[in-house]
């Protein structure tokens, strides 16, 4: 057994360093690195590089576009306290982008349906991204909900 494998292995070693061998006047057979090396080659990694970073731009340029409507629209129904559309479009908005804004208009829809846990969480998440909006809002609704638990 052992005579074979080492007979089938010194077998596998002849033919690989044959089929490496490349003569002067061959064309035909060519070393496996040697299209690293190739102009062409080096070019036609180089275009798709290109390529690939401009599909890049144009997706991060698209990404962009739809985060601003999906955030105009949130700002649109928060202004005139259509609830349940500010919680779809910052949604959609926060899902692009996590802006802290979103969350605070987020956070103030579910505390206006009466949602106060996701309101809270909101808040949070927008006073963690530097919005005084959803840091005021938080202090407030936690004062809220300490004298409804007062009341009950």
């Amino acid at each position: 057994m052992k005579k074979k494998l080492l007979a089938t292995a010194m077998m596998c070693f002849v033919m690989m360093s044959a089929q490496a061998q490349v003569y002067g006047y061959d064309d035909y057979v060519r070393m496996p690195t040697m299209d690293l090396y190739d102009p062409g080659v080096m070019n036609m990694a180089i275009r798709a590089q290109a390529e690939a970073a401009a599909r890049q731009q144009e997706m991060a340029a698209r990404r962009q576009e739809i985060f601003r409507f999906y955030a105009s629209r949130t700002i649109e129904a928060y202004n005139s306290k259509r609830w349940y559309d500010v919680i779809e479009n910052a949604n959609y908005a926060i899902g692009i982008e996590p802006l802290g804004l979103c969350f605070f208009m987020r956070g103030a829809a579910f505390e206006a349906i009466g949602n106060y846990e996701a309101a809270l969480s909101d808040y949070k998440a927008g006073k963690k991204d530097n919005c005084p909006e959803a840091a005021s809002a938080l202090i407030a609704l936690k004062e809220r909900m300490k004298e409804m638990k007062k009341k009950k």
